[in-house]
């Protein structure tokens, strides 16, 4: 043990690893077939979770499914009983469910008919189209300010130009106030572009 401490950590790995290797060449093993399927699963989704969100951990998700099955074979009995329990609440949850299941389908049979006489709607939300219509709001009312913008200042300008300076300096600051809002709207349109380029996996 004091040998080992005074062993940097990269040569005790390699010598654990070379150790490993003369065990496998003694004694071989071979993974199952499905073993590769497996990793591989893991492996696309710990990228992609990571291509997502760079703190995404995929072990800190698997930590409590893997802590379950260690009880599972510790526990034994205890956790049996608590299968048991699991069981018999589903057993009772469906003998409950039978004598229900004749109002259930009632009430079924009467939303199906409101459905059908018009009494009854149905609203289906669409993320994709609900972020194509704030785009859209978004540049129309970049591209009104901008018109607003361009008219003021031509107005401003001819003002201006016949001496007309209160009226010519109001449309001046309403002009400028408007080039803000341009500039707001632009702005706007950038983020909700590379938020959707984010979501679509375009980025």
């Amino acid at each position: 043990m004091g040998l080992r401490s005074r062993i940097p950590l990269s040569c005790y790995i390699l010598l654990t690893g070379e150790d490993l290797l003369a065990i496998a060449a003694d004694q071989p093993f071979r993974f199952p077939a499905t073993f590769t399927f497996v990793v591989r699963a893991f492996s696309v989704l710990d990228g992609i979770g990571k291509g997502l969100d760079p703190r995404f951990d995929i072990t800190e998700i698997a930590k409590p499914y893997a802590l379950e099955l260690l009880r599972f074979r510790e526990a034994g009995v205890e956790v049996l009983l608590k299968d048991l329990q699991r069981r018999w609440d589903r057993q009772s949850r469906a003998f409950y469910n039978l004598f229900r299941q004749a109002d259930r389908v009632e009430k079924l049979a009467e939303i199906i008919q409101q459905l059908e006489q018009g009494d009854l709607k149905l609203r289906v939300r669409t993320l994709e189209s609900e972020r194509a219509f704030q785009r859209v709001a978004a540049v129309q009312k970049t591209l009104g300010a901008a018109v607003a913008v361009g008219s003021l200042m031509n107005l401003a300008t001819i003002l201006y130009l016949n001496s007309i300076r209160v009226p010519a300096i109001a449309a001046f600051v309403i002009c400028a106030f408007f080039s803000f809002q341009v500039l707001i709207g632009i702005v706007k349109v950038k983020k909700l572009d590379q938020q959707e380029r984010l979501i679509t996996g375009t980025a």
